[in-house]
């Protein structure tokens, strides 16, 4: 399997050691809360504290999935913590964010998936600051209909869910997970939020060619899907899948520029974008497609 080292200059990021970067760190240790931006490893993680930007990880530390390109821990995972949402609606009204993103690990292991600790957060957070945008980014809660439904009518701004990955590569490295199943989850939560933008991110440099790169992008119009997010994979250490290609910022605009003539509204694509980048925040608050596309 090739690896590709050193890594180009275009995917390199500094750390940065600013007030705002500390008074974050600390914030979040006091809180007891967990980040997606130190439990995944994200690149981003000294640009998006800097910026107040957090992307909550609620429903604990630990996944009951084992997806191969993940640096979240998959130990068995404890029961919700009925205290989270308030402690993230605490951290959002301190530090007046004005955008806030929660994801979760997936939790098979619960009856609702973990759906209701979704939405008790964002009911928290909408009654201690209602004019903050909210964007979910969630599991696939196994499909189930009535979940998403509950998910989609939350009072979120956005509604994500990621497809990661081409078709092909899903079981090698995305165990438990299926790709027609993501897909439907994307129409699903399409069909039933109505005005909400929904959004997914796609990761390359896994193995994916370009034909697999455009069937993702036409089934993801097919979902309805209004956002998409497309960035370079990197592996977060050496125990996870290693890189198969670095695209350069040029192939990523391509990209880009295929996505929106097959139909997607709004597209971001660049070597260092993840789905929950703080420089590539939407406006939100949208009524129609056109408004997204503008």
């Amino acid at each position: 399997m090739t690896t590709y080292n050193p890594l180009p200059k275009w995917v390199k990021t500094k750390l940065s050691l600013s007030a705002e970067f500390r008074a974050i760190s600390d914030a979040v240790k006091e809180s007891r809360l967990n980040t997606v931006c130190g439990s995944a490893a994200c690149p981003n993680k000294g640009e998006c504290w800097s910026n107040k930007h957090v992307t909550f990880l609620i429903l604990g530390k630990n996944c009951t999935r084992s997806c191969r390109f993940c640096n979240v821990d998959k130990n068995i995972p404890s029961p919700p913590d009925p205290g989270e949402p308030e402690r993230v609606a605490g951290f959002i009204e301190k530090f007046g964010m004005k955008y806030g993103v929660i994801t979760s690990v997936t939790r098979d292991d619960l009856a609702d998936k973990g759906s209701g600790h979704f939405i008790d957060t964002v009911r928290a957070v909408k009654e201690r600051t209602p004019d903050v945008d909210l964007e979910l980014l969630i599991p696939d809660m196994l499909g189930d209909e009535d979940l998403l439904r509950s998910i989609a009518l939350s009072l979120a701004d956005v509604i994500g869910h990621n497809v990661e990955t081409a078709p092909r590569i899903y079981e090698k490295l995305r165990p438990g997970a299926d790709y027609g199943r993501t897909i439907k989850v994307l129409g699903t939560l399409k069909k039933y939020s109505g005005n909400i933008p929904v959004k997914t991110a796609m990761m390359i440099g896994l193995g994916e060619t370009d034909e697999e790169i455009t069937e993702v992008f036409l089934d993801l119009k097919k979902a309805g899907v209004d956002i998409l997010f497309i960035g370079q994979y990197l592996s977060p250490t050496k125990k996870q899948y290693p890189v198969q290609k670095y695209y350069t910022p040029e192939e990523f605009d391509n990209l880009r520029g295929e996505a929106l003539k097959i139909g997607i509204p709004t597209v971001r694509s660049f070597p260092l974008l993840r789905s929950s980048y703080s420089d590539c925040v939407p406006q939100l608050r949208v009524t129609t497609q056109s408004d997204l596309s503008a």
